[in-house]
């Protein structure tokens, strides 16, 4: 596990390959031509006594036909654009539309972008209380280190529009530090998002795979050759940040994983965007984000974002913001139809859950299914990217009347987001399925219940892609164009399938836990290990030693240390939870705890640790490959069977389990098609809430 991080800038430059994943804003363009940003940096407007200013760059086309065009930056850009203008009133952080100057495709030249920089944030800081935002999300590289700043002899890079053209290179991690500089004498509130990655590995060509990776291979270049290149700012950059620095650095990719974008859009940058849209009882921080994007990064993509600086300011610096992005109810159409209309959010599409709010509903309130009004489902034929749509109610209160005006919230996503498409290798490609076994893949696959609702089979662009290896065995191997799974048997394919569409769904939960509960800081979740004179005697030595991880903290488990989760419940709980868990591997198997089905209640400050038969684990192969562990709480008003959730829904409605309130929804959640079929029973609302962590095997000398 990565040792935390000091606040030092010298930090930038050693992660600055890890970097270029993030945001990008969007907004109106403006279109002029010249050596200057087309941005007007002659207003600025300050707001509670203070100026906000944004720097948002989105670089999807390039000059150079050489360097693979993006679809997404442009989007994130937009999408993050309309975050920080929309006012705080209505959910977003209230930047002013004249302090913010946003970048995309051409306009995003690296003159611009110089520009843009000193006098639009540099320049138009005015007082150390001053808040300025960068955001970039596009190719990133790497180039000749010309200083000897760096071990590896490279320096990792940004590519904008311009890049590699008409004797234009790549932006230098020295050259930003330089600029970054400048801006930190002047104020301390500096954020810097980055979506994209100078570094990774290797995912399928682009008609192969529907993931496309943020990263273009370095251009062999000399020292001589580089105009560019700001002399000797590296270390002295660095020296001149290190004390008392406020700087936020999010990036979308670290640990040698890549920035990747899918459907248009930056994973990092939508995870980011849901994770921003969200309010509380108290300003939300940068600390509470980074709690909740790793999970839902991993639902989409391998990729690990990496957070550095001090996380526990409030976002931007924004700590009047009481209400949550959302849709507005803009007419009633009936008792069970309202129109609803808003800005275009991650997850939004058919079969999308929102709840329904009073208008004036503020903070924690929000996530509180017990302060809602209704539940409703989109009807089919929303768009993702729609401006308004047509939903019907699946829950109403009692005696409570729908009105314009009023907020819905996203509450689980629309179900185009729980599938995953999955190639068949051709036959004529090397490692290829023969056709007569790709058919009867498909059948397996159709007749299966599960799978025929979560996975489509293609011979074209697929998030997953099934092989054949040298022995003759099916192999799936994921986005990352990693092995994912070897398969005795090819009828085990349906299920596994299935499976791993299943974690993509359940690493999009997030808990609804109002004022009561907080999502990774009300479960205290620990991977514990057995003492040694509980363990069995076997072939595996005992190489690493056990070294605890905190709370909620990735725990590294040696190879062959056997080991139980141990769950505590905050000392400050106001109600007692029912307790459970699933470990979601890489491979695709879901195991879910209590494995009995038995209910584990727990009061506040009590501990629980999962030692049942079938609750003990062992660290076995593959190594450094990172699973994730999520761990729920339920009132007891309104029980989960977790263990059920990672069954069919055959097997659900054949056990004895009464289905109503949460368990419901989140069974029919998990089914495509099936939300708003018909109203759930109701029992009284209650307040959830979940923690997740991750874990990784290791063998050697690590």
């Amino acid at each position: 596990m990565r040792k935390p991080i000091h606040n030092n800038l010298a930090y930038l430059k050693k992660f600055f390959l890890f970097l270029i994943c993030i945001f990008a804003l969007s907004g109106q363009l403006v279109t002029a031509a010249s050596s200057l940003s087309p941005c007007s940096f002659d207003k600025s407007i300050e707001t509670d006594g203070y100026r906000r200013l944004a720097l948002i760059i989105g670089v999807g086309e390039y000059r150079n036909g050489k360097i693979e065009d993006l679809q997404g930056p442009p989007n994130d850009a937009r999408n993050l654009y309309n975050l920080l203008t929309r006012e705080s009133g209505k959910g977003g952080y209230g930047f002013p539309e004249e302090n913010v100057c946003i970048l995309t495709d051409e306009q995003a030249t690296t003159g611009h972008f110089k520009d843009a920089f000193e006098r639009g944030l540099i320049g138009r800081v005015r007082s150390h209380r001053d808040v300025a935002v960068f955001f970039y999300a596009g190719h990133g590289s790497q180039m000749t280190d010309c200083n000897g700043d760096e071990p590896d002899g490279l320096d990792e890079t940004f590519m904008f529009h311009d890049a590699r053209s008409n004797g234009v290179t790549d932006f230098s991690d020295d050259e930003f530090n330089h600029l970054l500089t400048q801006l930190n004498r002047k104020t301390e509130n500096v954020t810097v998002i980055l979506d994209s990655c100078n570094a990774g590995t290797a995912t399928r060509s682009a008609d192969a795979g529907t993931y496309i990776k943020r990263y273009s291979q370095p251009q062999p270049i000399r020292c001589k050759d580089l105009q560019n290149v700001v002399e000797g700012v590296g270390d002295g950059s660095a020296k001149q940040l290190s004390e008392g620095l406020g700087t936020v650095i999010f990036s979308a990719a670290s640990d040698g994983t890549s920035a990747l974008e899918r459907k248009g859009s930056g994973i990092f940058t939508n995870a980011l965007l849901k994770a921003l849209g969200g309010v509380g009882d108290r300003p939300l921080t940068y600390a509470q984000v980074a709690r909740q994007i790793p999970t839902l990064v991993s639902a989409e993509s391998y990729q690990i974002p990496y957070f550095h600086g001090d996380l526990n300011k409030p976002v931007f610096g924004n700590t009047g913001r009481t209400r949550p992005m959302g849709w507005d109810v803009f007419a009633v159409m009936e008792k069970t139809k309202i129109r609803l209309s808003g800005p275009p959010l991650p997850g939004i599409g058919p079969g999308a859950e929102l709840r329904v709010y009073d208008g004036a509903v503020t903070g924690a309130d929000t996530r509180d299914p017990g302060k809602a009004k209704a539940t409703v489902v989109l009807d089919k034929g929303t768009g993702t990217n729609a401006m308004n749509a047509i939903a019907h109610t699946r829950t109403i209160q009692t005696h409570v009347q729908l009105n314009v005006g009023d907020l819905a919230i996203l509450v689980r996503p629309s179900d185009e987001t729980l599938k995953i498409s999955v190639r068949l290798r051709p036959s004529h490609e090397p490692g290829g399925i023969p056709e007569r076994r790709a058919n009867t893949l498909r059948r397996f696959i159709e007749s299966d219940p599960e799978a025929n609702l979560l996975v489509t089979i293609t011979e074209d662009a697929g998030d997953f892609e099934l092989s054949v290896n040298r022995d003759g065995q099916l192999v799936l191997r994921g986005p990352e164009n990693e092995s994912r799974m070897t398969f005795e048997r090819d009828a085990a394919v349906p299920r596994n399938l299935w499976q791993h569409a299943r974690q993509r769904a359940l690493k999009q939960l997030r808990g609804e836990g109002g004022r009561d509960f907080t999502d990774n800081q009300t479960l205290r979740v620990q991977l514990v290990p057995l003492p040694k004179m509980s363990r069995k005697e076997d072939s595996c030595p005992d190489r690493i030693t056990w070294k605890q991880a905190r709370p909620n903290e990735e725990q590294i488990i040696p190879l062959c240390h056997t080991w139980r989760i141990k769950v505590t419940l905050d000392q400050n709980a106001p109600k007692p939870l029912l307790i459970g868990a699933l470990i979601l591997s890489t491979d695709g198997s879901i195991y879910a705890l209590p494995s009995d089905g038995r209910r584990i209640r727990l009061s506040a400050g009590e501990s629980v640790i999962f030692d049942n038969r079938g609750e003990t684990f062992v660290g076995a192969p593959p190594l450094d490959v990172q699973d994730r562990i999520l761990v729920f709480g339920t009132r007891e008003k309104n029980p989960v069977d977790w263990h059920l959730l990672t069954e069919t829904a055959r097997t659900r409605s054949a056990s004895n389990a009464p289905m109503m309130g949460l368990y419901r929804e989140l069974s029919d959640y998990l089914q495509p098609g099936t939300r708003g079929q018909q109203e759930i029973q109701i029992v009284e609302p209650a307040t959830w809430t979940m923690s997740s962590l991750t874990m990784q095997v290791v063998g050697g000398s690590k």
